[in-house]
C-alpha cells in the first residue's frame, strides 16, 4: 500500500525547491491505472495566481525533479501532473456540482 501523505510532502518539497514564487494551496493525489493497466498517480496542484505566474519551461518538466523523490520512497507509479489556479478549480467544482 502506498504512502500518499509521503508522496504529497515529495511533491511540496520539490515545488518549494522549483517553484518558490508560486503559493501552493493544495495537493490532491489519487490513484489511478492507465489504458495499458500500468499504475499511475493523478497529481494536481492547486496554486494562487494565475496560469501566466507560472513558468511553462519548469511545468513540463517538474516530473524529472519529482522522479527522484519518488523513487527514493519506491514508488513506481507514474505521476500525471496537473497545475490548476484557484480560480479555474472553483470553476471546476462549480461545473461539478
Amino acid at each position: 500500500m502506498r504512502d500518499i501523505e509521503k508522496i504529497r510532502k515529495a511533491v511540496s518539497e520539490t515545488l518549494s525547491r522549483d517553484f518558490s514564487q508560486v503559493r501552493v494551496l493544495d495537493i490532491r493525489i489519487n490513484e489511478d491505472v492507465d489504458s495499458d493497466g500500468e499504475e499511475m498517480l493523478r497529481i494536481d496542484v492547486i496554486f494562487d495566481g494565475s496560469p501566466k505566474d507560472v513558468d511553462a519551461r519548469k511545468l513540463s518538466g517538474f516530473v524529472r525533479s519529482l522522479r527522484p523523490r519518488l523513487d527514493q520512497l519506491r514508488e513506481s507509479a507514474l505521476p500525471l501532473m496537473s497545475f490548476i489556479s484557484a480560480a479555474d478549480d472553483r470553476h471546476l467544482r462549480r461545473a461539478r456540482a
